[in-house]
């Protein structure tokens, strides 16, 4: 009985941490001050408005490729895609990230949209966009070792467009396992936690019986 409870809980925190990669910050002095060393910043100021002739494009440390092509933004000092539903994929030699995104429309004004992120391509995070500006998403993760971000619109999709991407390295993690967990987790911790009662009743009654 001992050794099914052990191994009943271990799998309960196990999945209650699974995902847990790392912190998602919304202001920059947060994440900054969270850092060892601040990398490098693409500012992706004076790109001609039209295709970029390089993809992946490399600035300050930052790579960017587009999985169609890049999009300058000379009027908007940013960088965005030639196509609404391409996505961005950042690359660089940290484990942290941060940003300032909009979303915007054909005449590249900004639009109230969201954009999802993939850390690593399996930590997902949705970011709410503005008409009025460019919005702020942090990251560190938990662990050390370089991450990649990908970067995509909604299933509404405008263009993902990004004014400034900087990256920086945190030698320790931040704080491990905080992360909330994700919806799908908390039914996995439900259902095993449902499984382990359910084993506890079946042992009592043999033991009656």
């Amino acid at each position: 009985m001992k050794k099914l409870l052990t191994t009943a809980v271990a799998g309960l925190i196990f999945v209650g941490t699974a995902n847990a990669q790392g912190t998602w910050y919304s202001d920059y002095t947060s994440w900054s001050n969270q850092l060892t060393s601040l990398g490098g910043t693409a500012n992706y100021n004076n790109l001609p408005t039209n295709v970029l002739a390089d993809n992946p494009y490399t600035e300050n440390g930052v790579t960017v490729e587009g999985t169609g092509a890049l999009w300058g933004q000379l009027d908007l000092n940013s960088i965005s895609l030639l196509n609404q539903t391409d996505k961005m994929t950042f690359t660089f030699a940290g484990n942290a990230f941060a940003g300032y995104f909009a979303t915007t429309d054909t005449d590249e004004d900004k639009v109230t949209d969201s954009l999802d992120f993939l850390v690593n391509g399996t930590y997902a995070k949705n970011l709410l966009t503005s008409s009025s500006g460019y919005s702020f998403l942090g990251y560190i993760s938990d662990t050390d070792g370089a991450i990649s971000v990908d970067v995509s619109g909604d299933s509404t999709p405008e263009w993902v467009t990004v004014d400034s991407f900087s990256f920086g390295n945190k030698t320790n993690a931040t704080n491990p396992g905080s992360a909330v967990p994700e919806p799908g987790e908390y039914v996995s911790m439900a259902i095993l936690g449902i499984g382990l009662c359910g084993m506890i009743v079946r042992s009592r009654r043999n033991k009656k019986s």
